[in-house]
């Protein structure tokens, strides 16, 4: 991931990908809803580009990753 990607508010979804350390073909199986127990992930088209902000992704990862709890 190139510091580029980091700073962008919008990213492409290789960039995208990069930034979840998944692959492009992963990441858009949970955009279009197809991977079981995960929510889907904001996006939207440009032409045939699919681009999503990083806004985006930072809230979907606040909102479908359960804390860790350290156990003691």
């Amino acid at each position: 991931m190139n510091g580029h990607t980091a700073n962008s508010a919008v990213m492409t979804l290789k960039q995208a990908a990069a930034y979840l350390q998944v692959s492009k073909a992963h990441l858009s199986n949970v955009i279009h809803g197809k991977v079981r127990g995960v929510p889907p992930i904001r996006s939207f088209r440009l032409g045939r580009r699919v681009l999503i902000k990083r806004e985006w992704i930072d809230e979907w990862l606040e909102d479908s990753c359960p804390p860790v709890v350290s156990q003691c």
